[in-house]
C-alpha cells in the first residue's frame, strides 16, 4: 500500500504544480466557461468581400475600436474573402461558436430569423433615409431580437447600397428585356420567388462564384450594388446595369449566442458600441464609394440605363403578387409598419 500511495503521490505533483503556473487568464475561464475583465480573448470574424471592400474595412474598424476600448483585452480576427466558408457556412458556424462574429447579407440570414423577409421585399423603400428609419427604429430592432431563438446575436445592421441587374447580353429597360436570362442570386427563397415573378430563372451561387458563373455563361448576369459591381470586377464580364434598385437588402454584422453568453455585460457593451460606431462610419463611406464607383463604371464604358417611371411600375407591378403570396401574416404585419414609414 505504502508503494501504491508513493507512486501515486509521484505521478500527481507534476500535475498540481502545472495547475499552479497556469496563466490567470486560463485560470479563470477553466470550469465555467466564462469570461472576466481580466481575460485576453481572441475571437474571429468571417467576411465573403476582400479585405479592400468598404463593408470589410467597416468591420476592420469595428475589431480595431473593440480592441481599443478592452485595452487589448479583446481581439478580434478578421478573416476576409470567404477564407472561413459561404455565407451561410458561417452562420450556422456561429450557431455552434464555432466562428464567433459574421458579416452577411439579409438574403442568407432571413433563412434563420423569417421576419427578416419583411425588410427585404422588392421595391419596399422609397429610398435610404427610409430604410434607416426602419432599421435603426423599433421595426429593425424586432427583427434582430428573433435571431436569439436560433443561436444567433444581431449586432447591427450595414448600409447594403441599393441593388440592380447587371448582365452580359443587352440593356434592359423592361421586365420583358430580362425575361428567360439565367440571373444569379443570393441563396434565399426571396430572391428566387422574386427572379420567378420576372420570369427569369434564379440561380442561387455563392458570392465568390459570381464572376467565373457570369464569364463562363453558367449566368447571363447578376444583381448587386454599384461598389461590388466595380470592386468585384463584375463590369469586366456584365457591362449592361439598369438603375431599377429593386432591393435594399441590409447587410449586418452577427455574432454567436454562445460567445456573447460568456462575455461580461460591459463586454457584451462595447461589443454593441464599436458595431455602431462602425456602422454611422459605414454609412457615410458607402454613398461617397456609390457616386465613385458609379463614375468609374461610366469611364469603363458600361452601360449604365436608368428607367423611366412607366418602366420601373413595370417591375413593380410584375413582383406584386409577391406580397400576397409569400408573406405570411406576422411578415405582412411587419411590411405594413415598414410602408407607414415611407
Amino acid at each position: 500500500m505504502k508503494k501504491v500511495i508513493a507512486l501515486l503521490s509521484a505521478a500527481l505533483v507534476p500535475l498540481i504544480l502545472a495547475a499552479c503556473a497556469l496563466a490567470p487568464d486560463q485560470e479563470s475561464s477553466a470550469g465555467t466557461g466564462a469570461q472576466t475583465d481580466t481575460d485576453h480573448v481572441v475571437l474571429r470574424l468571417a467576411n465573403s468581400h476582400n479585405a479592400q471592400h468598404i463593408t470589410s474595412q467597416a468591420c476592420q474598424m469595428f475589431a480595431d475600436l473593440v480592441a481599443e476600448r478592452t485595452d487589448g483585452r479583446i481581439t478580434i480576427e478578421c478573416h476576409f474573402d470567404g477564407e472561413l466558408g459561404d455565407e451561410r457556412s458561417t452562420i450556422e458556424q456561429c450557431q455552434f461558436g464555432g466562428v464567433d462574429f459574421t458579416r452577411v447579407s439579409s438574403g442568407v440570414s432571413a433563412e434563420f430569423a423569417p421576419l427578416m423577409n419583411a425588410l427585404q421585399m422588392p421595391y419596399e423603400y422609397t429610398d435610404v433615409d427610409h430604410l434607416f428609419r426602419v432599421l435603426d427604429g423599433e421595426i429593425g430592432q424586432e427583427v434582430f431580437d428573433t435571431f436569439r431563438d436560433n443561436g444567433l446575436v444581431g449586432i447591427t445592421y450595414l448600409h447594403p447600397g441599393f441593388r440592380c441587374f447587371f448582365n452580359a447580353r443587352k440593356e434592359i429597360r423592361t421586365p420583358a428585356d430580362i425575361s428567360g436570362m439565367r440571373i444569379r442570386v443570393s441563396e434565399s427563397d426571396l430572391m428566387l420567388n422574386m427572379m420567378e415573378c420576372l420570369g427569369v430563372t434564379g440561380v442561387g451561387l455563392p458570392f465568390n462564384s459570381t464572376y467565373s458563373a457570369i464569364q463562363t455563361g453558367m449566368v447571363d448576369g447578376a444583381e448587386n450594388n454599384m461598389t461590388s459591381y466595380i470592386e468585384m470586377s463584375f463590369w469586366e464580364v456584365a457591362p449592361y446595369w439598369t438603375y431599377d434598385n429593386h432591393s435594399f437588402m441590409p447587410d449586418m454584422i452577427l455574432a454567436s449566442k454562445q460567445t456573447m453568453d460568456k462575455l461580461s455585460p460591459q463586454d457584451q457593451q462595447i461589443i454593441f458600441d464599436c458595431a455602431g460606431e462602425a456602422e454611422i462610419w459605414h454609412r457615410d463611406a458607402w454613398e461617397e464609394s456609390e457616386a465613385k464607383n458609379a463614375e468609374i463604371a461610366r469611364e469603363k464604358g458600361c452601360i449604365l440605363t436608368t428607367l423611366t417611371d412607366d418602366e420601373l411600375q413595370q417591375f413593380k407591378d410584375a413582383v406584386a403578387p409577391m406580397y400576397d403570396s409569400f408573406l405570411n401574416e406576422e411578415q405582412a404585419a411587419i411590411v405594413a409598419r415598414v410602408q407607414a414609414l415611407g
